[in-house]
């Protein structure tokens, strides 16, 4: 018989047990992206919730909490996995994310029409949390073997993370069209090939994930600002400095928008004049927008900077609120584009501007605390749009005023941001 704690040891030392380290750019950077891929169906419950709604009579509303609760402990998830990288290394924490999120969606696989309701445990909350610690280690790795390149890095990372819904929708379906008899998907044979697939690859690419080693960055020959990103801060240091809660009002701000738009995307598409297949095909075009967001964006950065960059998703954002309160057709399919496009771009920016602001050394648990505030922003604003501004198809228009108006306090906390910097670095110079 197979020894699996043997099994675990190889797979702990692949892993990375240890902050390995060596000086090779390529198979680390393939590995953290493939491990992004495997864990990225983070906006996949659309493809499930109205066939699992059939197929255990569950209840609408309550399938639809599954990916709130998803997002909130995913944002947990890099807290948590945010502590683990920084003192174990980004491929332990890879090989932990890979194990929890894959048995979260294995273990989807064998609940009933009496037991459903534990999806929000499997599916949801193990899913999410693995999703979590993986998506902050590979972030991170990225950054340290890119440190003359950080919003590149991030955006690679990001973008990786952006297309797993792009591959895994169309396998997805295509894996409930198979299993499914008299309009009924069964499920079993589904989140156990998934979770299959998640786990071999996301383990086979974690044993990839490493550190640098010093030779490869002194071949860099960069300054010792770009390698350790500043001066390092640790998470209670960070927490002191005004900027870092710029940073984190500054997502939980951009991401309003979008998070008004998801719930809305399809139906609101057909009732502005859109076909039923044209509806679906748009939020399946957001996954490829969204992650060409994640590049672009923040390889931008790099050349434009931080702070401008912002100001430009800022004005996208902007502007595809104010047309959401009216825009038709086709036009509104290219409105949701843009929108998804501007909800990209902050998400690699962000950790790139994380680690420019409180360095390399603890961004996992810097950018980890952070990102609290996406969670904070899915609930939040969408609260708000259903119990205050009442939306329905009919009544979006003060909902997207909403979601304009948010867009542009960005602004304002970037501006503080960049003061922050310019500051910082006249006084490195003076010194």
């Amino acid at each position: 018989m197979y020894d699996f704690s043997l099994f675990c040891g190889r797979a702990y030392f692949f892993g990375g047990s240890m902050k390995k380290s060596n000086n090779k750019p390529l198979p680390a950077i393939i590995g953290a992206l493939v491990v992004q891929l495997c864990v990225g169906i983070l906006y996949l419950w659309s493809v499930f919730k109205t066939p699992i709604v059939t197929a255990f009579n569950w209840n609408a509303s309550a399938a639809g909490m599954v990916s709130s609760y998803m997002i909130f402990a995913f944002v947990f998830g890099n807290l948590i996995g945010g502590f683990i990288n920084d003192k174990k290394g980004p491929g332990l924490t890879c090989f932990l994310g890979v194990i929890l999120f894959s048995l979260g969606v294995g273990l989807t696989a064998f609940l009933t029409e009496k037991t459903i309701s534990l999806i929000y445990v499997t599916y949801a909350v193990m899913g999410g949390l693995g999703s979590g610690f993986a998506y902050g280690a590979c972030i991170s790795c990225i950054q340290k073997w890119l440190p003359h390149r950080r919003g590149l890095a991030s955006g690679l990372a990001c973008g990786a993370f952006g297309l797993s819904t792009v591959v895994f929708t169309p396998l997805s379906n295509a894996l409930m069209n198979v299993f499914t008899t008299d309009g009924v998907v069964n499920f079993m044979p589904v989140f156990l090939i998934l979770a299959g697939v998640f786990l071999v690859l996301g383990l086979i690419a974690s044993s990839f994930v490493s550190l640098p080693g010093e030779e490869y960055i002194k071949s860099l020959n960069l300054p010792e600002k770009a390698v350790s990103g500043g001066e390092n801060y640790t998470l209670g240091q960070s927490m002191k400095q005004p900027a870092f809660w710029c940073l984190f009002f500054s997502i939980f701000f951009i991401n309003g928008t979008w998070n008004l738009c998801v719930p809305l995307i399809k139906d609101l598409g057909m009732a502005r004049g859109l076909a039923e297949s044209a509806a679906i095909a748009c939020v399946s075009f957001t996954g490829i927008t969204n992650a060409l967001g994640r590049i672009i964006m923040s390889t931008l950065s790099d050349k434009l900077g931080r702070a401008k960059t912002m100001y430009i998703l800022c004005a996208l954002t902007f502007a595809g609120a104010v047309l959401m309160t009216f825009i038709t057709g086709y036009g509104y399919f290219a409105t949701i584009a843009v929108i998804a496009f501007a909800y990209g771009g902050p998400s690699a920016l962000n950790a790139a501007l994380c680690t420019d602001l409180f360095g390399a050394k603890h961004s996992g648990t810097n950018y980890g605390v952070a990102m609290l505030a996406l969670g904070f922003s899915s609930i939040f604003f969408n609260w708000v749009s259903n119990n205050i501004l009442k939306a329905t198809v009919e009544n979006v228009t003060s909902t997207f005023i909403m979601g304009a108006v948010t867009a542009l306090i960005p602004v304002v906390l970037m501006i503080i941001i960049q003061r922050t910097l310019n500051k910082r670095d006249a006084a490195k110079a003076e010194g």
